[in-house]
């Protein structure tokens, strides 16, 4: 027993010694670890503020465009400077004190310009390039009709004012603007005229009461309908012409046949 004890510990502490060899023998290899490479972080750049100055009062409001310049057609100076002196004579006023209110070309087709004198009237059938200038003194309309050489009259009979007002009612109308132009279109091609010697003489808005558009004709039946229409008067030469529409069609209707309808 004794001897088996000590065959024990000599074998165990030779293990212990076999291990020690084993331990300091061959060395393992070591791993040397690369640093990490430094990620570049930037420092954020904090904005600086810039100071913008707030808009003011004149930023905030435009003046108010002035009105467009009259558009004066090529040559017609001299016959506006006789227009305006003749008109200051008349009136005893300075001709700087005249105000031009309209300037345009037109086509008369009278020897008096159209201005309405009957004894030059019955010249009809004329062509005569030309200008209608009207002129305001204190508020009073006065219109002229020149020629393109140096004949300039005053128009005593035309209404200035009426005129004025269905030249205004065609430029704030358009649909009254193509019912007319349609309504020169049509009696020109009656006429066998230019459409440009067909003139305006009269636009009025009306309601037409039934379908008849206020041109009733005998043994007909009409219905009853509130119509938006217009009546249009224009002329060739000395003689009128009448027209009346509603939002489909433009008839012509003689005086004879005309039923306008009662002013309430």
């Amino acid at each position: 027993m004794a001897g088996t004890a000590r065959f024990r510990i000599w074998f165990a502490a030779l293990a212990l010694v076999g291990c020690a060899s084993a331990a300091t023998g061959t060395p393992l290899p070591t791993l040397t670890l690369i640093p990490p490479t430094a990620t570049y972080t930037p420092t954020p750049v904090t904005p600086t503020a810039t100071r913008v100055g707030l808009p003011g009062p004149a930023d905030l409001f435009t003046a108010t465009p002035e009105a467009a310049a009259l558009v004066m057609p090529v040559g017609v100076q001299p016959l506006l400077e006789r227009a305006l002196d003749d008109l200051a004579e008349r009136q005893s006023v300075d001709a700087a004190d005249i105000q031009v209110v309209r300037l345009e070309t037109a086509v008369w087709t009278t020897l008096d310009f159209d201005c309405g004198d009957a004894d030059s009237a019955e010249l009809a059938n004329l062509e005569i390039d030309g200008y209608r200038i009207v002129l305001d003194v204190e508020g009073e309309a006065f219109e002229y009709h020149a020629d393109t050489r140096a004949t300039v009259r005053l128009c005593e009979s035309v209404d200035t004012a009426a005129a004025e007002a269905e030249d205004l009612l065609l430029e704030l109308d358009p649909v009254a603007a193509d019912t007319v132009a349609l309504a020169q279109r049509n009696l020109a091609n009656r006429l066998d005229l230019p459409v440009r010697r067909i003139r305006v003489v009269d636009v009025m808005p009306v309601l037409w009461p039934d379908n008849s558009l206020g041109c009733p004709q005998p043994n007909q039946t009409y219905t009853p309908i509130a119509a938006a229409g217009y009546r249009i008067v224009l002329s060739a030469g000395d003689e009128t012409y009448i027209f009346h529409s509603d939002s489909i069609q433009v008839i012509a209707c003689s005086a004879e046949n005309e039923v306008l309808p009662i002013a309430e």
